[in-house]
């Protein structure tokens, strides 16, 4: 299958068929531990009765849960973790909103992480841990910038 066609699978029923394409239903039932006919109902769509929720839609819904509870942090790293080989890792989308009245609050708040990161490195702790740390540091530099642009902007 080309790339072009790839960018138009949406959902998860096709890139499990398409993965069963490329790598056969053998090999996903060695990955998922399941028989070809398990393998067959996940690579289905789902308005037919034999079709079962795939392992991709059941990891969405477990970050989904997740983030209710507010572990958008652990959510991130697992994301992170299946994006690793690929060479990708997620960010937010959305605008950084800052969480402080003043500009000077806001580079103040700023410092903490910093801090954590340059300790966390220190420490010889994991990069993956350093990397989200990092991310951290640079989500408060944003909101720090966030206001910054709204106060230039006023004057």
């Amino acid at each position: 299958m080309s790339d072009m066609k790839v960018r138009h699978l949406s959902e998860s029923w096709e890139m499990m068929l398409y993965c069963k394409e490329v790598l056969g239903a053998t090999e996903l039932q060695k990955i998922f531990s399941r028989g070809h006919t398990q393998i067959n109902r996940y690579c289905m769509n789902p308005k037919f009765e034999d079709s079962q929720r795939n392992p991709l839609d059941r990891l969405r819904t477990l970050f989904e849960m997740m983030a209710r509870q507010g572990e958008h942090e652990l959510v991130r790293a697992a994301l992170n973790y299946l994006a690793a080989p690929h060479g990708s890792r997620v960010q937010p989308l959305a605008e950084a909103v800052p969480d402080k009245d003043t500009i000077e609050e806001e580079c103040l708040d700023d410092f903490p992480e910093l801090v954590e990161l340059d300790r966390l490195i220190n420490m010889r702790k994991h990069p993956d841990v350093v990397r989200r740390q990092a991310e951290q540091v640079i989500r408060e530099i944003e909101e720090t910038c966030t206001l910054y642009d709204k106060l230039w902007n006023k004057e």
